[in-house]
């Protein structure tokens, strides 16, 4: 799910144009309206673990967080079916999130320990 190096930069520019927004609008369709929003909510975090120096990656969804392995995997039932199942598309609106938060710089940091990410994950891996 790696972006083209013109979106790439298209993202890392201070602030977007209505062309810009027109562009990926036109591209992903409303997963890019619902990651963008995401982003300016502030609800992309990544987690940094230590001693272990590790991150994870998690966006809030409505109802739970979910767990993002990024440009491979999310934990939301919207992976699962448009991209496991029925293989409509390689990305849902989180992972597009988590992306634009990078690029952008744009997303909270949660410091944490290793003791701590064992029982995060317990909540983060569900998938119902």
């Amino acid at each position: 799910m790696s972006l083209p190096q013109s979106e790439v930069k298209r993202l890392s520019k201070e602030s977007l144009t209505q062309a810009d927004i027109e562009y990926f609008k036109d591209k992903y369709g409303k997963k890019f309206v619902k990651a963008l929003r995401a982003v300016e909510e502030g609800r992309i975090i990544r987690y940094d673990f230590s001693p272990s120096e590790s991150a994870t990656w998690i966006a809030k969804g409505r109802s739970r967080q979910y767990l993002i392995i990024p440009e491979i995997y999310c934990t939301c039932r919207s992976f699962y079916q448009e991209v496991v199942i029925s293989r409509e598309t390689n990305m849902c609106y989180h992972l597009l999130a988590q992306r634009i938060a990078k690029i952008r710089g744009e997303f909270k940091v949660q410091k944490s320990t290793d003791a701590e990410r064992r029982k995060l994950y317990v909540e983060w891996r569900r998938t119902d």
